[in-house]
C-alpha cells in the first residue's frame, strides 16, 4: 500500500501511474485485440459489428464503472483518514451492491440487446454478428465487474502493482484464446467474444484470491450492509454513473450517425476508434492516479499538497499528449492498416475513413489533457457532481456539433473528429474558472477539524 500524505509529490505520481499506465493499456487490449483478429481474418463488416457492440457494452456497464469509482473513492478517503474498520465495512456494502446490480443488467443486456442495436440504426449486413457479440459479453458482464472492483480498490489503497500483474496474465490469455477461437476453430466474432469473457472471468478470480491473501481489510470475512456508507458510496458513485451512462448515451447517438454512413464508415471509424482509446490510455491513467492522490490527501486535510500534486499531474500530461501526437502524425495509417484485411474489397476505403478522422483528431489532445486533469482533481477532492457534468456537457456538445457539422454544414464523416475538440475546448475553460473560483471547496467526505 502507498501513503500520498507525505514525500516527493512527482515521484509518487510517477510511480503509482506507471503499473497503471501499463494495467490500462492491457485492459485497452481485450477489445483491440478483438478488432484486430476479427477485422483481418473475418472481415470489414465484422470489424464493424465489433465497434457497434463495443459502445453498447459500455453504455449497459457504465453504471457499475461509475458506483465503482465513487466506491473507490470514499475508500481512499477512508484510508487517508486511517478510519480501516468503516473502510472495511463500505468494501462489503459495495460487494453486495454491486454484485446484485450487475447481474440485474446482464439480463436486462442480454434480452435487450436485438432492440438496442435497431436504436442505433446499425447496418443490415452487420446486425447478427453485433447481437452475437454483444449478448455474448454482455453475459459474462459479471466477471469485469469484480475485477473492476478489486482493482480500483486495491489502487485506493496507492497498490497499483497487483492489478497490473494480473492483467498481463489475462490478456495474454486473451490473446491466445481469441486466435485459437477465431482462426483456428472459425468461431468468427462469437470466438472473439468468448475469448474476452473467459479472460475477464480468469482476472476476476485472480484478483478475488490475490485480496484474500495479501490485503485482508479488503476481503470480506462476514458480508454486513451499512445504510450510511452505502448512501456515501451513492452520493460519490451515482453521479460518476450517471455521467459515464451519459456519455456512453452520447457516445450511442454519435454511433447512431457514424452508421448512417454505412458499413466502410463504421469500419473506418471503428478502426481510428480503437487507436484513439488507446492513445487517451495515458491521459485517462494520469487522471486515476490524481483522483487517488487527491483523495487521500484531502481526507488528511493536506489541500495544499493536493494543489500541488495537480498541477504536477497536468505537467506530465501536457508533454505525453506531445509525444502521443507525434508517434500518431507519423503512424497513423500503419495502425489503422493493422485492423484491416489487404484483401478484403473496401480496405483502401475503409482506410481513408480512418485515417482522415485520426488525423483532425491528433492534434487536440492538449485539450483532453487539460480536461481530464481537472476532472480527477474535482473527483479527488469529492465534488462528485461537478466531476460528472463537466464530461457529460462536453459530450454533448460534442454530438450535438457532429449533427450540426453533417446536417447544417453539410460535412461527412470528418464531421465526427472536428466535432471532439469542440466539446473538451468549451468545458476545459468550464474547468479552470471553476477550479479557480475553488468552488469544490468542502466536498469531501472526511471534513476538517
Amino acid at each position: 500500500m502507498q501513503n500520498f500524505t507525505e514525500g516527493n509529490i512527482s515521484k509518487q505520481i510517477i510511480a503509482f501511474s506507471v503499473p497503471m499506465l501499463i494495467g490500462s493499456l492491457f485492459q485497452q487490449m481485450y477489445s483491440l485485440v478483438d478488432a484486430v483478429v476479427v477485422g483481418r481474418f473475418v472481415g470489414g463488416s465484422a470489424l464493424a459489428a465489433v465497434g457497434v457492440s463495443m459502445n453498447a457494452v459500455f453504455f449497459l456497464t457504465a453504471v457499475i464503472i461509475g458506483l465503482t469509482t465513487g466506491a473507490s473513492v470514499v475508500i481512499s478517503q477512508l484510508y487517508g483518514a486511517k478510519q480501516i474498520d468503516k473502510l472495511e465495512r463500505a468494501v462489503s456494502t459495495s460487494i453486495l451492491f454491486l454484485g446484485a446490480l450487475s447481474l440485474l443488467i446482464t439480463v436486462l443486456g442480454v434480452l435487450l440487446t436485438p432492440w438496442l442495436l435497431r436504436v442505433l440504426n446499425a447496418p443490415y449486413e452487420v446486425f447478427e454478428d453485433a447481437r452475437i457479440y454483444l449478448q455474448i459479453m454482455i453475459g459474462g458482464a459479471i466477471f469485469p465487474t469484480f475485477y473492476n472492483m478489486y482493482t480500483a480498490y486495491l489502487r485506493a489503497l496507492g497498490d497499483s502493482r497487483s492489478p497490473l500483474y494480473i492483467l498481463i496474465f489475462a490478456n495474454v490469455l486473451s490473446i491466445i484464446l481469441s486466435l485459437l477461437f477465431v482462426i483456428t476453430f472459425g468461431w468468427g466474432v462469437a470466438g472473439a467474444a468468448i475469448a474476452t469473457v473467459i479472460a475477464q472471468a480468469v482476472s476476476a478470480v485472480l484478483c478475488c484470491l490475490y485480496t484474500r491473501r495479501y490485503v485482508r481489510m479488503l476481503w470480506v470475512k462476514k458480508f454486513s450492509f451499512d445504510y450510511e456508507l452505502f448512501c456515501s458510496i451513492l452520493k460519490y458513485g451515482a453521479p460518476a454513473a450517471v455521467q459515464l451512462s451519459l456519455v456512453m448515451l452520447a457516445h450511442l447517438t454519435i454511433m447512431r450517425l457514424i452508421n448512417s454512413f454505412g458499413t466502410v464508415a463504421a469500419a473506418g471509424i471503428a478502426a481510428a476508434n480503437k487507436i484513439d482509446h488507446l492513445a487517451m490510455v495515458p491521459i485517462t491513467t494520469l487522471s486515476m492516479a490524481l483522483s487517488t492522490f487527491v483523495a487521500q490527501n484531502m481526507g488528511a486535510n493536506l489541500e495544499s499538497r493536493a494543489i500541488q500534486g495537480f498541477y504536477v499531474a497536468m505537467r506530465y500530461t501536457l508533454l505525453l499528449t506531445v509525444v502521443i501526437t507525434a508517434v500518431l502524425i507519423l503512424s497513423a495509417s500503419w495502425l489503422i492498416s493493422l485492423f484491416l484485411d489487404p484483401n478484403y474489397a473496401d480496405t483502401a476505403e475503409i482506410l481513408l475513413v480512418g485515417r482522415n478522422y485520426l488525423s483532425i483528431l491528433v492534434f487536440f489532445y492538449f485539450l483532453l489533457a487539460i480536461l481530464f486533469c481537472f476532472n480527477g482533481f474535482f473527483r479527488g477532492a469529492g465534488d462528485a457532481m461537478i466531476a460528472m457534468v463537466f464530461p457529460v456537457v462536453s459530450l454533448t456538445i460534442r454530438a450535438i456539433s457532429a449533427y450540426a457539422l453533417v446536417d447544417l454544414g453539410g460535412m461527412g464523416t470528418e464531421a465526427l473528429a472536428w466535432s471532439i475538440p469542440i466539446g473538451w475546448g468549451t468545458m476545459s475553460i468550464a474547468s479552470w474558472i471553476y477550479f479557480k473560483k475553488r468552488l469544490w471547496v468542502g466536498k469531501s467526505i472526511i471534513k476538517k477539524v
